[in-house]
């Protein structure tokens, strides 16, 4: 049996439910992601044999390609030594997940799976830095989430960085709050900004924005705050000079990012 698990956005097992630490305790090998719980945190819990492998995708390192891993994770579902094989994704599987081309392998070839679901970044992230998605007082009433890199690697923005990609005109985008998921590197975000404001109509450089760094990690959570064409700069004063990138990070643009709803508490 194949489960194939979101892990939500803490790095600790304490946000996990009883239904996900059950298999997990009975699992035989777990497929992880670089964004899904660190296996240090994950031995905590499982069979002392589980066999825990890494296939996470981060950024412009190397890393195993998506066909490998469907391959791999057929592979370990085969395997008359395992019983019960975890593929464990970091938020939910089916937003910005990759589940797909995996699942589809395994209904393939016949192989039983569950797919549990778990809270995104795209949503998690923003509360987290205190940002509420929606605020009727603003009008803030919708959002929509966007990948801000495209499968290739390249910024979603479209400029010179990903010439052969139509630009998309985000003055066209009739919600009022956008979250980018997958944009931690400052020269993309740089070009996200600058594409945003490129009409200087909907979205503005005064357009109040917000970064949210490693969201829900105590120890390792940043969050900053500005307005489009100050983002990138108010990061870089904040970072050494050779960083170049504050991934993970969640990128959240609209009047919604002036609010800080978690500034005080507990």
């Amino acid at each position: 049996m194949v489960y194939i698990i979101g892990s939500g956005v803490s790095p600790t097992l304490t946000s996990l439910s009883l239904n996900i630490l059950s298999i997990l305790s009975t699992a035989d090998v777990i497929l992880i992601d670089s964004l899904s719980l660190p296996e240090s945190e994950l031995r905590l819990i499982v069979p002392t044999n589980c066999t825990i492998l890494n296939v996470g995708k981060r950024g412009d390192r190397p890393s195993m390609k998506q066909p490998e891993i469907d391959q791999l994770l057929l592979t370990q579902a085969k395997s008359s030594r395992n019983d019960i094989v975890v593929r464990l994704k970091g938020g939910d599987p089916f937003l910005f997940g990759r589940s797909r081309t995996e699942i589809e392998t395994l209904q393939s070839n016949n192989i039983s799976y569950s797919v549990i679901p778990n809270l995104s970044s795209a949503i998690a992230g923003p509360h987290f830095g205190g940002i509420p998605l929606t605020d009727p007082l603003l009008g803030a009433n919708s959002f929509a989430v966007f990948s801000g890199t495209t499968a290739a690697g390249t910024c979603v923005a479209g400029s010179t960085l990903e010439a052969p990609l139509k630009p998309r005109n985000w003055d066209d985008v009739h919600v009022d709050t956008l979250v980018f998921l997958m944009i931690g590197r400052l020269d993309k975000l740089h070009l996200l900004c600058q594409a945003l404001t490129s009409n200087n109509q909907r979205w503005n450089t005064d357009t109040p924005c917000g970064v949210i760094q490693n969201a829900g990690s105590e120890a390792n959570q940043k969050v900053w705050r500005s307005t489009l064409s100050e983002i990138v700069k108010v990061i870089q004063s904040d970072l050494k000079n050779d960083e170049n990138t504050v991934s993970p990070a969640v990128f959240v643009v609209g009047r919604v990012a002036s609010l800080n709803l978690l500034e005080n508490t507990a």
